[in-house]
């Protein structure tokens, strides 16, 4: 994660829907917004579409000069993260990043969002070694336990979507679904609706997978919503080995989509 991500109030990310509805509704009822609503509403976002490729840039930022784990073999460069013709472009190239020997792109919210509907229109990229994901993410750089839920295609084979989450440090992954089709061909949409009792993965609309159980067996923080693309550090069974074409490769976005479920209070008192 971010090293300049800082622990911003982990235990006040966990007061959505009715808990913190009853926690603000003394003090609203007595004339005035109080300072945790102030504190909490800094950090969690509401419901937003994004399309054509125009990001609003308050309500994202490009990452730089970090990677997220030694499974990856480049290092987040903001000049991997570009725009034009309508699309968000997320780079892989020869640029060196700290330590790596490659460049990759990752594009991820200043805010946090909770339970809801989360779709993003993409089209992947087909090569050994080379991951295309969707992450929706929180954790201890910020304050949190681990809770995370994730969809990616692996260049290795663009016809599967792998899908996975982690709930308060365990994970739980991978499913691997058959698509159908060729996603680096062509834009297609991919998404999770999260419920405080359930998700389910869905592929241009229908869904494909869905896990069900307590609120505590599930992810239950909210957390930041991270397009990313990136290459695989060394010879893996599950990515194969990246070899550079001598070209930039690019996986590209042209929607974005949060539509804010109910049990989140942020929808009725504030973005």
């Amino acid at each position: 994660m971010p090293k300049d991500a800082t622990k911003q109030g982990g235990r006040l990310r966990l007061l959505t829907g009715a808990g913190l509805a009853a926690l603000l509704a003394g003090a609203l009822a007595a004339g005035g917004r109080p300072a945790l609503a102030d504190a909490l509403f800094s950090h969690i976002g509401g419901s937003f579409s994004e399309s054509s490729g125009a990001f609003d840039s308050s309500r994202w930022q490009r990452s730089d000069g970090w990677k997220a784990g030694a499974h990856m073999g480049c290092g987040w460069n903001r000049a991997n993260v570009t725009f034009g013709k309508g699309r968000l472009a997320l780079m892989v190239d020869d640029t060196p990043a700290g330590g790596d020997r490659y460049s990759c792109g990752e594009y991820s919210t200043h805010r946090f969002y909770g339970h809801g509907a989360y779709t993003v229109s993409l089209k992947a990229v087909k090569a050994d070694g080379v991951m295309t994901t969707v992450s929706h993410y929180t954790g201890p750089p910020f304050g949190d336990p681990w809770d995370e839920i994730t969809l990616g295609i692996a260049g290795k084979d663009t016809t599967k979507l792998e899908i996975s989450y982690v709930a308060n440090g365990t994970g739980h992954r991978d499913m691997v679904i058959d698509l159908g089709f060729d996603a680096a061909k062509d834009f297609h949409s991919y998404g999770f609706d999260w419920k405080p009792d359930g998700i389910v993965w869905t592929v241009d609309g229908e869904p494909v997978h869905r896990v069900s159980g307590k609120p505590e067996e599930l992810p239950r923080m909210p957390g930041r919503l991270m397009l990313r693309f990136w290459n695989a550090a060394g010879d893996t069974q599950w990515l194969h080995r990246f070899t550079y074409p001598d070209h930039p490769l690019t996986a590209e976005v042209t929607a974005v989509t949060f539509r804010e479920a109910r049990t989140n209070l942020s929808t009725n008192l504030g973005d």
